[in-house]
């Protein structure tokens, strides 16, 4: 486990603290998100000769957060992205940057990875009565579960997992007093790549 990874156990693990601290307190706040995410490659990626890529997932998050005042909140969350895969016919190919990987091995041949996050961050709300915008910088720890078929171990990084920032957009609804709905766009890096994420949920204030 690299230092990257320990830092940010240690500011999750502050943030969970901190909610715990807050727990009778006005202003923590609970709530999940259906999503959907896409992958975008730091470098090209060229299919050849049939060749298929999905690079999109359907997933959800989970959040917890704590409102500071009327402008600052802090959250910490846990996120699916879904399932990406990459299915290789016998004798396609594959280009990413320098790496191209063929499938000689006579059959169908598939690379499935399912990335998963969990981080802290920090948000910026404009408290306006009716919709309230906000914009959101944090941290997150990420990985990659593979399931590797034969002749296409090399297709993505072989990077798993990782610590990197995430940045979003959005705003939230109140409908009452205790529940609201959110809408958002998040882009999480991951080394030199990113997953962007749009989210819709609700979450309930205590």
């Amino acid at each position: 486990m690299g230092s990257e990874t320990r830092l940010i156990k240690t500011i999750v693990g502050a943030g969970l603290l901190m909610v715990s601290h807050a727990i009778h307190a006005e202003g923590l706040y609970v709530g999940s998100t259906v999503s959907h995410a896409e992958v975008d490659y730091g470098t090209a990626v060229i299919l050849s000769d049939g060749a298929t890529l999905n690079d999109q997932g359907s997933g959800f998050k989970v959040f917890g957060g704590y409102q500071l005042n009327t402008l600052i909140s802090f959250e910490i969350h846990y996120v699916d992205f879904g399932e990406m895969s990459v299915l290789m016919s016998n004798g396609s190919s594959v280009t990413q940057g320098a790496s191209i990987v063929t499938n000689n091995t006579g059959v169908t041949s598939s690379t499935t990875v399912e990335p998963t996050s969990y981080g802290f961050s920090a948000m910026l709300t404009l408290p306006f009565d009716a919709v309230k915008p906000f914009l959101k910088v944090g941290m997150h720890a990420w990985d990659t579960s593979r399931t590797v078929g034969a002749g296409s171990a090399d297709v993505f990084a072989t990077t798993v997992d990782g610590t990197d920032f995430l940045r979003a957009v959005g705003f939230d609804i109140p409908v009452t007093e205790v529940f609201s709905t959110r809408l958002e766009y998040e882009v999480y890096d991951f080394d030199d790549d990113n997953i962007a994420m749009l989210n819709w949920g609700i979450f309930l204030k205590f």
